[in-house]
């Protein structure tokens, strides 16, 4: 079986050739279609032309998706465009099934057929993007929420009484949030950092280097104190939103994704936060949850998408 597995982002469009053990054999990238609704369909029908013979198209993209009749209710960066629209509609008579599901849900859905949470009933993804994704498991299957919405953990409130997007876990705990704060520590514009989503700010210096999440891990490694001092902060930030998981969904283990997931320093930094915690939970009797880092990282997405197309075609 090959399927045509695709994950819009919103800066670019993943796409692979994938079979049903999620071995890839071709893929590739193009921009994100943020134009419109009949761009973003023309993708997908370009590139089922591109990949001919494949016997199915599975989909991972942003967003508040119904995955069983293709609703979208939202769609992250593609809100705009798509939202309220049927994409199984859209995409009626392409000649191959389809399937479609939140890019944090395929994560997660990923982790649990290959990847670390295998055989684990009860987990949750924490994907470290831009902002924050997720992913929950429960009973051995993937919670959707009553309205499809489970696991949007970036809009977790911070402090009481604040209801604005300064008070969001996104902006204190994902990846744009820790460059934001490193170039806001040391006077820095952060339109010279790799910031995206809502929180990116102006247009860049061309004279002037751009700092990427690599950048900022390699002043930590070198002991920049104040880009230690952000470091610290944010490790706060992020070991709240998994404590807070923690305690809700008493997960059996509780596993971290995204790109800055592959630094080999980030669990033991994160683990030696959440230990800071463990007093409590083990003084009230509560079981501690294991922490660990997603198998698959660039490719997670498509990796789930494939897994859910199977899973409604199976």
């Amino acid at each position: 079986m090959k399927l045509l597995a695709l994950d819009f982002g919103g800066t670019f469009v993943k796409h692979c050739l994938m079979d049903e053990n999620a071995e890839i054999t071709e893929r590739g990238e193009i921009p994100a279609p943020l134009e419109s609704a009949e761009k973003f369909i023309q993708v997908i029908k370009d590139l089922y032309q591109e990949y001919n013979g494949v016997e199915g198209i599975a989909i991972s993209m942003p967003g508040v998706i119904d995955s069983d009749t293709g609703h979208l209710y939202s769609a992250g960066a593609y809100t705009q465009i798509m939202a309220g629209r049927n994409l199984f509609d859209m995409l009626e008579g392409i000649g191959v099934p389809v399937s479609v599901e939140n890019d944090g849900k395929s994560a997660i859905l990923a982790e649990a057929w290959k990847g670390s949470l295998q055989g684990v009933s009860d987990a949750a993804a924490v994907i470290i993007g831009s902002g924050l994704g997720g992913g929950i498991i429960m009973d051995g299957r993937l919670r959707k929420g009553g309205h499809f919405a489970s696991g949007e953990i970036s809009g977790l409130l911070v402090r009481p009484g604040s209801y604005g997007f300064d008070n969001l876990a996104a902006t204190g705990a994902g990846m744009s949030a820790l460059l934001m704060m490193v170039a806001a520590a040391k006077g820095m514009s952060p339109a010279q950092f790799e910031v995206s989503g809502f929180m990116a700010q102006g247009e860049p210096d061309p004279n002037l280097p751009i700092y990427s999440g690599r950048d900022v891990f390699k002043w930590i490694d070198e002991g920049d104190p104040v880009t230690c001092a952000v470091y610290a902060k944010w490790l706060e930030n992020l070991a709240q939103v998994i404590i807070n998981l923690k305690m809700t969904l008493d997960p059996v283990k509780i596993v971290l994704g995204g790109g800055v997931s592959r630094n080999p320093r980030l669990l033991a930094d994160v683990q030696a936060e959440y230990d800071k915690f463990l007093p409590i939970m083990t003084g009230f009797g509560m079981p501690v949850t294991e922490l660990g880092i997603c198998t698959f990282s660039a490719d997670a997405n498509m990796v789930g998408a494939v897994c859910n197309w199977m899973i409604h075609n199976n």
